[in-house]
């Protein structure tokens, strides 16, 4: 048997981190003994559908790596299918319209109004509210003639009275359901379209996929599923539902509750290698203590046994942990590669205006320096701002009671040594560099952070930013003395 499994996207706006969680679950089972994963578009809530969304999903396998086998991308020949239920119509009305003739489902032609009121009436009684099966015994020729005469309908699906039905999920294990708690169930519309039961046991079967991961919150489907398959003749797939993940609070993961886009991500440019990686533990164990793991790796060491039934927490804290992690490893060419891939796209007036008016090698010797304490690459203008222009001065922050430097003065003769330093230096080295300033230093009997801390604040107008000697080998002779004499002139 050839495994096949499937993700099914409904375009309805920007791509969640849950739907990226589920594709990456199913495309490491698939290409764990090189089976197909495929995507399938369901578009047929027509009321929700949001027209750029196909092409943010295509972009969004594109970016992350998980590519598949079989999908609706526009540089793929479609073979004998297309993958967009809303081109498929056809083919669920034939399934359909054997299930009515068979009298596994029926004609219903209640108008909204009327279930709005069985609802209500319900409710007051305190009963289940659910479809009340009034057009169920319609006899199937007088249905026809009213379907001929254009009277408004839906198709519903007999569901049995009293019956158990037992359903063994890879990771729920076995899961039991009434189906007297199960209303009769929609699965023509009166669009025409669809309903996402009445679509996906005919798209799993005709596709021929084996396996379905997909979010737990659609295990109550699972009974109406089962029967609309019965009905069928057909064989289900195997499911496994995946745990839902949550925000640290405990709420539930959602666009309510915190930001859930995959794009605003990319946008903060988390890399994608860290991004899958920590997608890939929530709810997963790899039985190791091993947290970094490439998608080749994950591919490997993937296993559905070791998907969790418990909820896992999304960490945007340990995320963030793990990015940092990813940029010290990524060797630094590869990681200026992909700094200005961010800029380009998400920073182009930064860009266009500042980064690109300054050398590479330049700009690479400030991303060298930052690689320590960059944690993702939309913190790199807020970081580095001093390297590519002057700030406002600020000549308190020259003082520093505890390293005995007390009065203006004071940090201004220590910048004048510091000066005087970089105007006998002909050939700028480090290790030349540090040993003029200790020795220097030292004859003017002060301690070293007595000069460096003030040299340190003239280039960059920070408290906090990387030391003098790293400054001074990033801005270079010239630059480095322009700062330091403008901090001198006014003091």
């Amino acid at each position: 048997m050839t495994i096949k499994t499937r993700v099914a996207p409904s375009p309805t706006g920007f791509v969640h981190l849950w739907f990226l969680r589920t594709a990456l679950f199913d495309y490491l089972f698939a290409k764990k003994n090189k089976w197909i994963f495929m995507v399938r578009i369901e578009d047929t809530d027509q009321g929700r559908f949001v027209e750029w969304s196909i092409e943010a999903i295509i972009k969004m396998f594109e970016r992350t790596g998980i590519m598949p086998d079989e999908w609706p991308s526009p540089y793929q020949d479609l073979w004998n299918w297309p993958y967009i239920q809303s081109e498929r119509l056809d083919i669920y009305k034939k399934y359909i319209d054997k299930l009515i003739e068979e009298g596994s489902a029926y004609y219903c032609f209640c108008s909204a109004e009327r279930l709005t009121e069985v609802r209500q009436q319900q409710t007051e009684l305190k009963l289940p509210t659910k479809y009340d099966e009034f057009c169920r015994n319609i006899p199937l020729e007088d249905a026809k003639k009213r379907v001929e005469n254009w009277e408004k309908y839906v198709v519903r699906l007999k569901i049995p009275k009293w019956e158990k039905l037992v359903f063994h999920d890879l990771v729920k294990w076995k899961v039991e359901f009434m189906t007297s708690e199960i209303e009769d169930t929609v699965l023509l519309k009166s669009d025409g379209f669809p309903t996402y039961h009445g679509a996906v046991i005919i798209d799993d079967f005709l596709m021929k996929v084996t396996h379905v991961f997909r979010w737990e919150e659609w295990l109550p489907s699972m009974p109406k599923q089962i029967l609309t398959a019965r009905a069928l003749w057909i064989e289900l797939p195997y499911y496994a539902h995946l745990p839902n993940v949550l925000w640290i609070d405990r709420k539930k993961l959602s666009k309510r509750t915190g930001d859930v886009a995959v794009e605003n991500y990319l946008k903060k440019w988390y890399l994608v290698e860290a991004l899958i990686n920590y997608l890939a533990f929530l709810g997963w164990n790899p039985k190791t203590t091993e947290e970094f793991f490439t998608l080749d790796k994950l591919v490997e060491r993937f296993d559905i046994a070791d998907v969790h039934k418990a909820w896992a927490v999304f960490d945007v804290e340990k995320l963030n942990w793990m990015n940092a992690k990813y940029i010290q490893k990524t060797e630094i060419n590869e990681l200026y590669t992909k700094l200005v891939a961010y800029l380009k796209e998400y920073e182009s007036d930064f860009y266009a205006d500042v980064f690109v008016r300054h050398s590479r090698e330049y700009n690479l010797a400030i991303l060298k320096e930052l690689q320590t304490r960059l944690i993702k690459f939309d913190d790199f203008i807020g970081l580095t701002w001093y390297f590519y222009k002057e700030a406002k001065l600020r000549l308190d922050l020259l003082i520093n009671e505890k390293m005995w430097i007390t009065w203006l003065d004071f940090a201004k003769n220590s910048l004048q040594i510091a000066l005087d330093i970089l105007n006998e230096t002909k050939v700028l080295e480090l290790d030349n560099l540090k040993n003029s300033f200790i020795e220097k230093i030292k004859s003017n009997s002060l301690k070293n952070w007595q000069v460096l801390r003030p040299v340190r604040v003239a280039l960059s107008w920070e408290e906090f930013s990387p030391w003098a000697f790293e400054l001074i080998m990033i801005f270079w002779i010239d630059e480095s003395i322009q700062r330091i004499k403008k901090v001198i002139e006014h003091i």
